[in-house]
C-alpha cells in the first residue's frame, strides 16, 4: 500500500465516516507508533482535528511518536502495514496478525 496514494485517502474516509464518540474511542484503543504514521500523513489542520479528539496524555504521546518517527528509516512497506493496521480499527481493512513494524537489523 501506498502510503502516499491510498493511505491519505483512506484515513480521511475512516476518520469522517465514524460518529465523535466512536471515533475517540477507536483512536484511544490505536497504539500510539500506529496513530503517529497513519496521522502524520495527513495535512496539519486534519492531524490536530484527529489529536484533538484524544485524552491530551495520548495526543502528546503521539506527536512525540511522530517527532521520533520523523528520524527512523521506516520503508514503505511497514509504513502500509502500519497504516493497514490503523484502518482495520475501523474495519476498513483486515486485521493485521503479529507486530506491524519490523525492528532494523544492528550493522556489524
Amino acid at each position: 500500500m501506498n502510503v502516499a496514494a491510498h493511505g491519505v485517502d483512506a484515513v480521511r474516509r475512516s476518520l469522517a465516516a465514524a460518529g465523535p464518540t466512536a471515533l475517540q474511542n477507536i483512536l484511544m484503543r490505536i497504539p500510539d507508533k500506529v496513530c503517529a504514521v497513519a496521522l502524520a500523513a495527513l495535512p496539519e489542520e486534519e492531524r490536530v482535528q484527529a489529536l484533538s479528539r484524544m485524552a491530551p496524555v495520548k495526543a502528546q504521546r503521539v506527536r512525540e511518536e511522530m517527532r521520533l518517527e520523523a528520524r527512523r528509516r521506516t520503508t514503505a512497506l511497514v509504513r502500509g502495514r502500519i497504516v493497514r493496521a490503523f484502518l482495520s480499527y475501523f474495519g476498513n481493512a483486515k486485521p493485521t496478525h503479529g507486530p506491524v513494524w519490523i525492528r532494523p537489523k544492528k550493522r556489524p
